[in-house]
């Protein structure tokens, strides 16, 4: 079972795999993976104005129903159904009620380097949009994008609902067993719907990893903060993205770098990246401008029941506009106990946010207790 997960995660493009999946299985070219994924968090929240009073909030901030199969060894298919989510019914918002579908695609294998992939998918732009939050070394990362405090990787607005996901055709594939892997993507802008812009999104990501080094390339189309020790990465990615919004091309540009390398029992992790935003939204003179740094270290090795590790990430958000020139930073730290990889995983978490700005409200500090299982 876990090779023929492995096998799919390879055609698919699938970041982590849980540890199990149910396989439906028609015959030996066509089968599909069903697999369940949730995360249970408890925070304690600072004070974000001086009318606020600090709270303690129980939540469930994702779950997600999955399918991911072929139908034979040239045509693939994945199927992700995630909540929760805000919607409105009679004018009214309700939090955390009901599903929407985040991913639904269809792919051709042609061969190793030269995939296309159509329908709804991950924006091929960085390493934020391409990693899954079950994946992440600092798992608020998404949450306080969300709240402005850093960039969202697809269209840098600030609605939960926003993703990093976008309708369309992508064209991607791994050269040399992932020495370089390249994207190419034509989308409808994160505009689905909206008959008011027919503007489309133009990506483009080259990533290369030295396997002559003894490197091993990330060869799915999705990409992972660790790896957890099981394979030693240095990947060096760049991407660029154009989509029209409001009559004025939004422009955006990216560079980031992953190392992860397994000394004994100790596996180090670094990861920087560097985000561009130009006329952000179709607005003239708004720019905005994102930079993070975070590493892991992980002891392999079980203690208790599972394998300790230490997160640490600092990120700055810089927002240019009018002449102002605000920054919010966030410096978070976690501690991991992995008690199957990401499938089995508790985490403490301590972040703190300076928002650098008095009308933006006040500095904040928040401490979270997260539980995530997957299968």
């Amino acid at each position: 079972m876990r090779k023929s997960l492995l096998a799919m995660a390879a055609l698919m493009g699938v970041a982590t795999l849980p540890a199990h999946a149910w396989r439906v299985k028609v015959d030996e070219e066509t089968f599909a993976n069903i697999g369940f994924s949730t995360i249970i968090r408890g925070t304690y929240e600072g004070k974000r104005t001086d009318a606020q009073k600090s709270r303690i909030n129980f939540s469930v901030p994702l779950f997600n129903i999955t399918a991911s199969g072929q139908v034979n060894k040239l045509v693939y298919f994945s199927m992700n159904l995630e909540g929760p989510r805000k919607i409105e019914y009679d004018s009214q918002t309700l939090e955390h009620f009901g599903v929407r579908v985040r991913d639904s695609f269809i792919g051709l294998k042609f061969a190793d380097e030269f995939r296309v992939q159509a329908g709804l998918q991950r924006v091929p732009f960085s390493r934020a949009a391409l990693t899954s939050t079950y994946a992440l070394l600092v798992p608020t990362s998404t949450s306080y994008a969300r709240q402005g405090i850093g960039v969202d990787p697809l269209n840098v607005q600030t609605d939960p609902d926003v993703s990093p996901r976008d309708a369309g055709v992508v064209v991607w594939g791994n050269v040399a067993e992932g020495m370089l892997k390249y994207y190419l993507a034509v989308t409808d802008g994160a505009t689905i719907g909206d008959s008011e812009d027919d503007s489309l999104a133009y990506t483009v990501r080259l990533q290369f990893t030295p396997t002559m080094l003894g490197f091993k390339g990330e060869t799915g189309y999705t990409v992972s903060d660790t790896y957890l020790g099981k394979q030693n990465v240095l990947s060096i990615g760049a991407g660029y993205r154009v989509v029209g919004r409001n009559g004025r091309d939004t422009k955006m540009w990216t560079v980031d770098a992953l190392y992860e390398q397994k000394f004994g029992d100790i596996v180090p992790n670094l990861q920087v990246g560097y985000i561009s935003v130009k006329d952000a939204n179709g607005t003239s003179d708004l720019d905005l401008s994102h930079i993070y740094a975070q590493g892991q270290l992980l002891y392999d090795q079980v203690v208790g029941f599972g394998k300790p590790a230490l997160a640490v990430k600092f990120e700055q958000n810089k927002r240019k506009a009018s002449g102002t020139d605000p920054k919010n930073t966030r410096v978070g730290v976690w501690a991991h106990y992995y008690i199957k990889g990401q499938a089995a995983k508790v985490s403490l978490g301590v972040d703190s946010v300076n928002l650098n700005s008095a009308a933006s409200g006040k500095d904040f500090t928040d401490v979270h207790l997260q539980f995530q299982v997957q299968f």
